[in-house]
């Protein structure tokens, strides 16, 4: 029933680009084709191109969990944060794409791999550039709150927390306040996501 209502909302309100970002999500659980999602990726961009929710929605497309492959998610993640303006939440794009490589390997590759996460998480300049950006660019810079600003803030924590930045990662756990989301804590080796959180917070606290 959402697809046909989708598509009634756009022709009723047709510079909304909410419409064709909420269908991005329907093909992506539907199953539907590559060249569906790429129509309504051209829809959403051509009426707002930093639009928070799609881009979202597209990373979750291109990730290998559903239709995708760590190369794609990550090439998308980071060519959107390299265009982004100063202040927008996609810099915090890379990040996210981080965290969702380190689900499926813990999730399916086993301990060993397991541990290559966790030092590229510690290590690798490139995710600590990223996490520089995100920092920089838009949790610094940002001027308003945005729908998707707590799920953010939640993803940059855990991005400085794996990688053992514990003072930088006090004022996000500041900004994020009581509002701490589910994913993606409960990504931590599959702990309580309440428990994960807090001890990552305590961390920061006394860092």
């Amino acid at each position: 029933m959402a697809v046909p209502l989708c598509h009634r909302a756009a022709r009723l309100a047709p510079q909304d680009p909410t419409p064709w970002a909420v269908l991005l999500l329907l093909i992506t659980a539907l199953g539907g084709s590559r060249s569906d999602f790429d129509r309504c990726w051209a829809e959403v961009i051509a009426r707002d191109p930093f639009h928070r929710e799609a881009h979202n929605f597209r990373l979750m497309y291109l990730c290998q969990k559903w239709r995708g492959s760590h190369r794609e998610m990550f090439a998308f993640a980071r060519s959107v944060a390299a265009a982004a303006p100063p202040g927008s939440p996609l810099h915090i794009l890379p990040v996210q794409a981080n965290a969702e490589w380190g689900l499926w390997v813990l999730d399916r590759e086993g301990v060993r791999a397991g541990q290559h996460v966790y030092r590229t998480w510690l290590q690798n300049p490139i995710y600590h550039a990223e996490l520089d950006n995100a920092l920089g660019r838009w949790f610094a810079a940002a001027d308003r709150q945005h729908a998707m600003w707590y799920h953010d803030l939640n993803f940059l924590a855990y991005g400085l927390y794996r990688a053992n930045r514990h003072a930088q990662a006090r004022a996000v756990f500041e900004a994020i306040g009581p509002y701490a989301e589910e994913i993606p804590w409960i990504w931590d080796v599959h702990q309580d996501a309440a428990v994960a959180f807090r001890a990552a917070r305590r961390r920061a606290r006394n860092a």
